[in-house]
């Protein structure tokens, strides 16, 4: 028995207009089985398809698993049914069957995080999202009770997190969250995180998409008595001419991460990111100093020196040096680390708002910009613009993969100063992060 109050649920929602999802030119789907894509957005799929989008569908397992005890459908031939059914409703909804991209695990076995075969699927999934390119992507919601539909919102996760696309916008689909939630599984959401599609023109559609899942929603297989079928009660929280999608704020950060965020990061351990012992940051670290001029800079400015490693090499190549970060308990730290260099200050406080006061002929900002909202990041754009002395060098410094917790991408923090008035000298950029290098002339 599910501990789910539908009704108060479906109150919170509010109406997605027509004119918010002009943004869409790219839709993937990703469904754990054949029927998930009928239950959850076919209306939304039918309108989106009006509108000239172009779609991926997904299906993250066989479907092999609904009637294990059946003697005329065998697992393959009730995986090749299944998808059968699948492509009559993508035929349905208008699209062709091309759009459908099968990853095959194990019906109600599909690798979840830390399981053998997961990080298979995961380099499997960054690629297509690569050659997609999606600007919204449907999965279902994170703690929806199957271990198909968790497995599949973890896989998403990770295969973001593995490439550099920019950050899509992110819905979650509930499915077994209407009839079997345990208290655990229910969502906390924050006001305006449930939104809801109109999709009333669509039901006849709608209903046609469910009932041509004929294994699933009659008793065509009939020689397994504890087989698997859709109850009359499930299909109905469904065809109420809505569909609900939560565009929670934890997967689809708009906000600058608060000073909270940090000292949370930073209580929990004494070098969040392994910045003194990681070989790969000493690389980094090695590659940003190479790319600045070599100069002894009169008054420069590290935006962001967490615990100060980056700093005390940094220090060696300026007269004056500001080091500020958000969070106090990792400034402290900073500040043991270069108690003998009587030239580098620190600085308490967070960009755009507390930016000090002051000029500068080089500024560093690495592994900073993507904690900012676009709105802030251009406003310390035009911070750093102000207060850079002339022939002043900006030197950033970023990861380029996704990272669910940041509002923007590395990547989308370089080509916003690369439309400033700032002059880019230099650029390079690895599997991992990219260094660009800006003068002010």
């Amino acid at each position: 028995m599910s501990l789910f109050d539908k009704e108060a649920f479906r109150k919170l929602a509010i109406q997605i207009s027509d004119e918010e999802l002009n943004f869409i030119n790219n839709c993937l789907i990703l469904i754990p089985h054949p029927d998930d894509e009928s239950l959850a957005c076919a209306g939304f799929i039918a309108k989106l398809v009006k509108k000239g989008v172009q779609f991926k569908i997904i299906l993250t397992t066989d479907g092999s698993r609904s009637h294990p005890n059946s003697k005329k459908f065998p697992a393959e031939k009730l995986t090749d049914l299944r998808k059968k059914e699948l492509k009559q409703v993508i035929a349905l909804l208008g699209l062709e069957t091309d759009v459908l991209i099968c990853y095959d695990s194990i019906d109600s076995a599909m690798p979840a995080r830390g399981e053998p075969g997961f990080d298979e699927l995961v380099a499997i999934l960054a690629n297509d999202l690569k050659s997609f390119k999606p600007d919204l992507i449907l999965v279902p919601y994170e703690l929806d009770p199957h271990r198909d539909h968790r497995a599949t919102w973890q896989l998403l996760m990770s295969a973001l997190e593995k490439g550099t696309i920019t950050r899509p916008i992110i819905w979650e689909y509930p499915v077994w969250l209407y009839e079997n939630a345990a208290k655990s599984d229910l969502p906390h959401l924050k006001p305006n995180e449930l939104r809801f599609v109109d999709v009333s023109s669509y039901n006849k559609l709608k209903q046609s998409c469910i009932e041509a899942h004929v294994s699933q929603t009659t008793k065509m297989i009939d020689d397994d008595p504890n087989g698997f079928i859709l109850s009359s009660e499930m299909i109905a929280n469904f065809t109420t001419g809505k569909e609900y999608f939560m565009e929670r704020k934890k997967i689809n950060p708009n906000a600058t991460l608060s000073e909270d965020y940090f000292e949370s990061l930073y209580t929990n351990s004494d070098d969040p990111w392994n910045f003194e012992k990681s070989e790969y940051e000493r690389k980094k670290y090695e590659a940003s100093l190479a790319a600045i001029p070599k100069l002894l800079y009169n008054n420069a400015l590290e935006i962001g020196c967490s615990i100060g490693i980056f700093t005390s090499m940094l220090g060696i190549y300026c007269r004056s040096l500001t080091a500020i970060d958000i969070s106090k308990t990792a400034l402290e730290k900073a500040k043991l680390r270069s108690l003998n260099s009587l030239h580098i200050k620190f600085k308490l406080g967070g960009i755009p708002s507390d930016f000090p006061n002051e000029n500068f002929d080089l500024i560093v900002m690495s592994e900073v910009g993507y904690y900012l909202s676009m709105e802030d990041l251009l406003v310390t754009r035009n911070l750093i613009e102000n207060h850079l002395n002339g022939d002043g060098i900006l030197l950033l410094v970023h990861w380029t993969h996704f990272v669910v917790d940041y509002p923007i991408s590395g990547d989308d923090v370089h080509e916003c100063f690369k439309q400033s008035a700032l002059t880019h000298l230099e650029g390079s950029r690895n599997d991992d992060y990219r260094i660009d290098v800006f003068q002010k002339k």
